[in-house]
């Protein structure tokens, strides 16, 4: 216990990061409590959403500050335990039943949330370790393959949610170790060519309705050819080392174009629940108006509900998007809708606010770290609760796909809670230690 814990330090609880938690945990609870709450089993009692959300809440407190007796250097030696116990975990899901069309859940808990720690240390003791190797390809490619193995676990368990979340933290925190820029796009390109080839592939099925994706293609067209001049003529590098680049660069996003339709095709000719789940939710990303009584309507009365409340809102339990149950998962992935139509836009902002102090003061936190592997750990988690707060915004008004992913503190739930607790208890400590 000597090894993990000091409880001789004395710590001190930053007022940015106290302010997001309490802030964020009282709007939670006020909406909770406005939409109605049944009771539920709860550790052999009955309780009901808003006790539950209160007991987790006060579970998280204390986790928070145990966390800041716990010697980080700990979480850097033993990295490889935490990464194994992290995979062997993710894969026990697979023994349990869907959920809502995902395989993520195991005995009432999400692995992949608790993982995300876990793979924020793993991805920061290795780029920390490593600084001299960071403009070599193949040990960046080994990075990428640490944080790919649980992705690729993630898509056969359809767990969208956790695909985006975990990808999210690669590019902020190659970016915050020096990788170069050059190399930074090399691994974003993929995304915008998965992008234009799933619209290419939805737009094929759905012509008719649907026009012509010219512009779209026209456009990731001019990207990229702009991007190739720019690299050719501004980078200071050998034109052998030019050569190799955006030889790779083509190859790997025409890998990633015929991988994109390979896995498209496969999983629209299968007919298992769970994979028209997933279609469901990407088509609807895509072209929301495509399905509006499957992920299409669960975006519709998303977007009545905020379009309803206005400036000010209609008042915590006026709601009928909420009250009359015409918003799915209104608590949880649709919270921010929730919010939106009970106490407005102008909560909204003031949410945006809130979260926006956050990341400013976690940043500023990571800048003042000398320890390039503590300051590593506060961006990882400063990326996955900006990931968790853009996403379930976008949702709000269509401008993200339904992932079924809680927004940090807002939602109900247990796990997510908890975690939230523990990164940033972790975030605090990192500011304690310098």
């Amino acid at each position: 216990m000597n090894r993990i814990f000091n409880f001789n330090q004395i710590f001190t609880i930053r007022i940015p990061i106290l302010i997001s938690i309490i802030s964020l945990s009282i709007i939670s609870l006020l909406i909770l409590e406005s939409a109605g709450s049944y009771k539920t089993e709860f550790f052999g009692m009955m309780f009901s959403r808003v006790q539950k959300q209160i007991l987790w809440l006060f579970i998280g407190s204390i986790t928070f500050i145990l966390i800041q007796f716990i010697r980080l250097r700990f979480f850097h030696e033993r990295m490889f335990l935490l990464y194994l116990f992290f995979l062997i975990f993710i894969f026990l899901p697979f023994f349990a039943e869907a959920t809502k069309g995902a395989q993520n859940w195991f005995m009432g808990f999400q692995p992949s949330e608790f993982g995300k720690i876990i793979i924020v240390i793993s991805l920061a003791k290795v780029l920390s370790d490593n600084q001299k190797r960071l403009s070599n390809v193949f040990f960046l490619g080994l990075c990428l393959l640490l944080i790919g193995i649980p992705i690729i676990v993630f898509i056969l368990q359809r767990d969208l949610g956790a695909v985006l979340v975990y990808s999210s933290i690669v590019l902020p925190m190659f970016y915050w170790a020096g990788v170069k820029f050059y190399l930074l796009i090399f691994l974003i390109s993929p995304i915008l060519t998965s992008y234009t080839v799933l619209y290419m592939s939805i737009f094929n099925s759905n012509s008719t309705e649907y026009g012509y994706p010219i512009l779209l293609l026209s456009l990731y067209i001019i990207i990229n050819f702009t991007y190739i001049l720019i690299f050719l003529f501004k980078t200071k590098i050998s034109n052998n080392y030019k050569l190799i680049y955006i030889t790779s660069y083509l190859i790997f996003n025409l890998i990633c174009s015929f991988g994109v339709t390979f896995g498209w095709e496969s999983l629209n000719q299968n007919n298992s629940n769970r994979s028209e789940d997933l279609v469901g939710r990407i088509e609807n990303f895509i072209i929301p108006s495509l399905n509006e009584y499957s992920g299409g309507w669960h975006i519709k009365q998303s977007m009545v509900a905020v379009g309803s409340g206005g400036i000010f809102g209609v008042g915590l339990g006026e709601g009928s998007q909420v009250n009359l149950r015409f918003l799915p998962e209104a608590d949880t992935d649709f919270v921010v809708a929730s919010i939106a139509e009970a106490l407005g836009f102008a909560f909204i902002f003031f949410i945006i606010i809130i979260s926006y102090n956050l990341f400013y003061w976690l940043i500023f936190y990571a800048q003042k770290s000398p320890n390039i592997f503590k300051s590593l750990l506060i961006i990882g988690f400063a990326s996955i609760l900006f990931a968790h707060i853009v996403i379930t915004m976008g949702m709000a008004v269509a401008l993200a796909p339904i992932t079924g992913i809680p927004a940090p503190f807002l939602s109900y739930g247990g796990t997510f809670t908890l975690t939230c607790f523990c990164m940033l208890g972790i975030c605090n400590n990192v500011t304690n230690n310098k």
